[in-house]
């Protein structure tokens, strides 16, 4: 889990401007920026599954800080990045209601190796989401 004081150098580096590449960047940093950017709009700011479009969805879009409570502690890693990923429908989960963000987050033509840069992308989300899981 994330200490206050590691969030607080990410926000100031964020709040610097200074121009950091995403690969450089410490993957619990960049799966918050990628998170705020992707996933805030339906989850919510706070992973509650509150975002501001959450009351025009449906189902609605889960509170992703139990995920652990739901699926296992420590949190199955994999698993959760399969559900963000989507490119793979498991049938066992019904049908698909988010994005398939495997594809939304490809880098076309920027990296030497887009699925590389989508695997790293996806796995600082998940991360992120790690270190807001409640008890």
């Amino acid at each position: 889990m994330a200490t206050s004081g590691s969030r607080t150098i990410g926000a100031l580096l964020l709040a610097s401007g200074l121009a950091v590449p995403a690969a450089a960047m410490p993957p619990i940093l960049e799966g918050s920026e990628l998170y705020m950017h992707a996933c805030a709009a339906c989850h919510g700011v706070a992973a509650d599954g509150q975002g501001p479009v959450a009351q025009v969805l449906s189902p609605p879009p889960r509170d992703l800080r139990t995920l652990a409570r739901r699926y296992g502690d420590p949190l199955p890693t994999d698993r959760v990045a399969q559900f963000i990923d989507g490119r793979e429908l498991v049938k066992a989960h019904g049908p698909r209601e988010m994005p398939v963000w495997g594809d939304q987050l490809r880098e076309r033509g920027k990296s030497p190796d887009p699925e590389a840069a989508v695997r790293r992308k996806i796995d600082a989300i998940v991360a992120y989401l790690v270190t807001l899981q409640t008890k």
